[in-house]
């Protein structure tokens, strides 16, 4: 269990931010909202995927701000105090779904004694996270920030997939009716959370590890030859484009971190070929050095909720990559910014093309989106916030 307060828990890292660097992160927030007391209940462990970022960069900033902030899921190591047991995902054994303890669970959010449930995945942490909130009467919101249906369809084949995609849709029907508020990642998502009979709804826009912003940038010189890929090795993120890339372009250094299914497929393709590096895992700081140590952030998913690393690499004033597929792509003042593929444009092409353009017209280009990242992040704060107040008033 990883926590996040206003007197931060000892097992959290003693600095996660310089707390004057967080504050002036936040300029457009002025009230503290002290009646908040904040708990998200979550199934993904924390650093290790989108949603499992999403929060401790969230609760890092938005914690003086309100009563109180705190995550309860899964830890890197399974946390025997309050895991019960543990199973490997559907189709990616590096990730688990943990069973919790109910009671310790429940004695942990006691102590916080929350005034609001968040619940953004779908798991038994989150289960009883919902129990919790329906037991004491407290509000409820829901943030889907997974496309099940999709990532089914990848996994499973269609006969057992449509049962288990029947089976969401009745749980997020019933979700949507409970709960105070749902966030959701893109339009598409607020469109089908109105049609399920949400009464809030708000499209949360994707707060930033404030060393992103804060560390010291490191210019790129030279040609652009480094491109890197972070995230999980599964199927729909585009790993194998990114081999080919790999393959085709000799002279382009690739690095490629993370874990996943495809892991030894990585493993091999860099014994083979001397321009591809694989570094396995890697905590935050770490990822953030890589990605500085790069020229190009490559993000070639087939479906993506948003593309957090996207923003990540933008804030360091990166050149990014990204399909069309990747929800940052739909983010106006992002997107400005960023090299798209498409069925017609392959990874491979826009790799090709970008070193070869003049440097004064590829600056211009990136720095629409470098430009905007810290009104980004400021608008993803301010705007929890102003969904929290209202989910409140809901209750």
């Amino acid at each position: 269990m990883k926590a996040i307060t206003n007197q931060f828990d000892a097992h959290v890292p003693k600095v996660l931010f310089p707390l004057t660097e967080a504050v002036s992160l936040t300029q457009t927030v002025t009230t503290r909202r002290s009646d908040i007391r904040i708990a998200v209940v979550s199934d993904a462990i924390p650093g290790r995927n989108g949603v499992g970022t999403y929060y401790l960069d969230l609760l890092a900033q938005i914690h003086t701000r309100v009563g109180a902030a705190q995550l309860f899921s899964p830890s890197v190591t399974p946390e025997r105090t309050l895991e019960r047991f543990a199973l490997p995902l559907p189709g990616d054994k590096t990730q688990r779904l943990a069973w919790p303890k109910k009671h310790e669970l429940f004695k942990q959010l006691d102590a916080l004694n929350p005034t609001m449930i968040v619940i953004p995945s779908l798991g038994m942490f989150s289960y009883f996270g919902l129990r919790y909130a329906l037991k004491k009467e407290i509000s409820l919101v829901v943030v889907n920030h997974t496309d099940f249906d999709h990532l089914l369809s990848l996994y499973w084949p269609q006969w057992l997939s449509r049962p288990f995609r029947k089976i969401l849709a009745t749980i997020n029907h019933w979700l949507c009716k409970k709960a105070a508020g749902i966030g959701v990642m893109n339009a598409e998502a607020e469109q089908k959370a109105w049609k399920d009979g949400a009464c809030l709804v708000q499209i949360m826009a994707t707060p930033l590890n404030t060393d992103f912003l804060t560390h010291p940038i490191q210019p790129i010189k030279g040609p652009i030859n480094r491109a890197i890929f972070v995230g999980r090795l599964a199927p729909e993120k585009g790993i194998h484009e990114i081999l080919n890339a790999v393959y085709s372009l000799p002279k382009m250094h690739f690095t490629i971190v993370g874990n996943g299914p495809l892991r030894k497929k990585v493993q091999e393709a860099a014994k083979s070929c001397e321009n591809l590096s694989y570094l396995g895992w890697l905590p935050r700081k770490r990822v953030r050095e890589e990605i500085d140590a790069a020229h190009i952030l490559l993000l070639p998913s087939a479906y993506e909720t948003f593309g957090t690393v996207a923003l990540e690499a933008l804030a360091r004033e990166r050149f990014v990559v990204v399909s069309e597929g990747c929800g940052i792509s739909k983010w106006p003042s992002l997107a400005n910014g960023v090299f798209i593929t498409s069925p017609e444009t392959s990874l491979t092409k826009v790799l090709s093309d970008i070193p070869q353009q003049k440097p004064e017209d590829r600056d211009r280009h990136a720095r629409q989106s470098w430009r905007a990242v810290r009104e980004f992040n400021e608008k993803a704060i301010s705007d929890w916030l102003d969904f929290l107040d209202a989910a409140t008033a809901k209750q």
